[in-house]
């Protein structure tokens, strides 16, 4: 089972999927030095960004096949960030309408698709900038911006519930409630894994 842990940054993502314990959470993987100039094509961005989204599920199964499940530390499929960018104004070299073809050929190809379940947590402006303050860990220099994407980041993942019945729900909850409720079912893999009709729908479902 592939499980996503999805909200804006200091949302608490990565201190709720590191009580998985290690070998069962996946990390964002760091990617400055790799991605494409600035100036590049939109289709290089666009083709970047899906690969190594698709890289990063391939290891997310991975995980699942060794371990079970694997709680991820935001959502390996990722490009409701180029839509949650586009809708708030900012400017972002990975075009939407170009990063929905590659994503779409990737599920096609079965090198990304869709998590098993996805935990969202919504969280008010202020609480989250109590959180990136108190940590002196991260920088989170975009801080302000991911505060102006949270009402699409919603928006996106609304669209997907309503897509996908039963996959989304909005907060975190303790973390051995969940294991109590996945380990039964952790071998189970959902149907609509590789579904580029979900997909396809997801994109027509989502807000004008």
């Amino acid at each position: 089972m592939i499980i996503v842990a999805e909200g804006i940054s200091a949302a608490g993502k990565t201190t709720f999927a590191r009580q998985f314990g290690e070998g069962r959470w996946l990390p964002e993987m760091p990617v400055k030095a790799q991605r494409p100039h600035g100036d590049a094509p939109a289709q290089s961005h666009a083709k970047f960004w899906a690969d190594h989204n698709a890289a990063r599920f391939q290891m997310a199964v991975q995980i699942e096949r060794e371990h079970g499940f694997v709680v991820c530390d935001t959502d390996p499929l990722k490009i409701h960030y180029a839509w949650c960018m586009e809708r708030a104004g900012f400017d972002w070299p990975d075009r939407f309408e170009f990063a929905a073809i590659e994503v779409r050929k990737a599920i096609v190809e079965e090198r990304l698709g869709f998590a098993d379940l996805y935990l969202v947590k919504p969280i008010a402006p202020e609480a989250a900038r109590a959180q990136k303050e108190g940590d002196s860990t991260r920088r989170r220099g975009n801080f302000d911006q991911h505060l102006a994407l949270q009402p699409h980041l919603i928006a996106w993942f609304e669209a997907m519930s309503d897509v996908l019945p039963r996959r989304v729900r909005f907060g975190f909850p303790e973390p051995s409630s969940l294991i109590a409720e996945i380990e039964p079912h952790a071998a189970e893999r959902s149907a609509h894994r590789y579904d580029v009709g979900a997909f396809d729908a997801l994109i027509e479902a989502l807000p004008a």
